[in-house]
């Protein structure tokens, strides 16, 4: 440059090397050249995004004593992960909902998600794989690759040629398992079964849409739901029973599951579930769970008959002001213990009968032909499916045992004389009505705790 500078062009580079600017001092005589801040931009490492339309402007607009943006690096643009748009409701609440005035709404349980054959079930949204970028030194800059997804796994249910949308195969209840879509039939009754209907044995769920009259059974081994009356009937699941009117029993009435139940009242029925049970009123029933027993709502009450659960039970009034007999129960009983003990003595034995029998077999190991071998190998198969089912009985009692520690029935409003409550082999008899209790267990009895 022929003239003096104030130092020349300066310029300033980013520390992440993406953006560059220019400073020009006021010069004492001649101007700049493009030449002369070229060469200051590749002085300072700058070989890419240089922006020439920026340098002309603060060349011929004499923009000087102040920084101007002339280089700019290219930013990575990341991918994004493909993912799954779910056409049908996988989250709903298999628990009732409590009404502002304290009634429970067993019409808000929702068991199933039903879809219909050729029904858009999902949508694949495949990945964006993202751009690479790059520095103003000219370095590379990667950008995160976005994944693609595996294709949905399951049945019931197609994918399009395209890949990327899945349709019902079939009428039937759709749910998600581990990212496992299966669509399942169901057995569907839009009136009342009667016996113009039949017993109903459905490998399945089944969902009646009116009531159950009596002299019919209900079987399934999904869940059940009915939106009607159930009468004198034998229901009968694997999984979840919900009966949103509840049960007039008639004391013939039977409701039987592996899995939980929720009513809105029972009248004189039988009542077993190996999880819990839910409902606002029982009345004369006999009921027995595996889990809890929770009545909810401000009406919900036990009067007569016999309730009895494993881990706890929770209800608003306990009895009747006619001291009503009304048994209620948590916990084990003596058989219960009794039944373990016996167990584990007879396991130990065929463990015992077991080492001996393989002993016996290890010395005709070579006798292959010998017929007291083959009488052992049969002994030895015998005994050995018999130690098995006695000692899943027994993890299953022992796990019984456990989880009824710490339980406790638990009275939020009226507890009326003519109750009686046990816990485990204690009992104690109520007799002044009372507020507000809870039962435990403490050493060997039975104490009434204020809430």
């Amino acid at each position: 440059m022929a003239a003096l500078m104030n130092n020349g062009p300066q310029v300033r580079v980013s520390h992440d090397h993406m953006r560059a600017y220019l400073y020009l001092p006021n010069p004492i005589m001649e101007s700049y050249t493009e030449s002369d801040i070229q060469l200051a931009l590749q002085s300072s490492g700058v070989l890419y995004g240089i922006q020439q339309d920026k340098v002309q402007e603060a060349i011929e607009k004499r923009i000087y004593d102040q920084e101007v943006l002339v280089a700019q690096g290219d930013a990575p643009q990341d991918g994004v992960n493909g993912y799954y748009e779910y056409k049908f409701d996988m989250n709903f609440s298999k628990k009732p909902k409590v009404r502002p005035d304290g009634s429970v709404d067993y019409w808000s349980i929702k068991m199933v998600e039903i879809v219909t054959e050729g029904q858009e079930i999902a949508v694949y949204h495949p990945a964006v794989h993202g751009t690479d970028g790059m520095d103003l030194r000219g370095k590379p800059l990667l950008a995160k690759r976005g994944r693609d997804l595996v294709p949905l796994r399951g049945k019931g249910f197609q994918r399009s040629e395209d890949g990327l949308t899945y349709t019902s195969l079939m009428d039937g209840k759709i749910e998600m398992n581990n990212d496992r879509i299966v669509i399942l039939p169901v057995y569907e009754v839009s009136g009342d079964v009667d016996l113009s209907i039949g017993n109903i044995d459905f490998r399945g769920d089944v969902i009646v849409h009116g009531g159950v009259c009596s002299g019919v059974s209900v079987k399934a081994t999904g869940s059940i739901t009915i939106d009607g009356i159930v009468e004198g009937a034998q229901i009968e699941a694997g999984k979840d029973i919900v009966l949103r009117s509840g049960v007039m029993g008639a004391s013939r009435a039977s409701i039987t599951t592996r899995g939980n139940i929720s009513a809105k009242f029972f009248e004189y029925t039988r009542v077993h579930a190996n999880g819990s049970i839910r409902a606002e009123v029982f009345l004369n029933c006999q009921v027995s769970c595996g889990e809890n027993v929770i009545l909810d709502g401000k009406k919900a009450s036990i009067i007569g008959g016999e309730v009895g659960a494993i881990r706890g039970i929770v209800v608003h009034t306990l009895g009747s002001d006619g001291e009503v007999r009304t048994q209620v129960r948590i916990g084990n009983d003596a058989s219960v213990r009794r039944r373990i003990g016996v167990l584990r003595n007879k396991i130990e034995v065929e463990k015992a009968n077991l080492d001996k029998i393989e002993a016996g077999l290890k010395m005709l190991k070579d006798m292959k032909n010998d017929p007291r071998r083959t009488d052992l190998l049969r002994v030895k198969i015998r005994d050995t499916a018999l130690l098995a089912e006695d000692t899943a009985e027994l993890e299953k009692l022992e796990d019984q045992m456990e989880r009824a520690k710490g339980g406790s029935i638990r009275v939020i409003g009226r507890v009326y004389p003519g109750v009686q409550v046990e816990i485990d082999d204690l009992e104690v008899h109520v007799k002044e009505e009372q507020i507000n209790l809870e039962f435990i267990k403490q050493m060997d009895k039975i104490i009434m705790c204020a809430l």
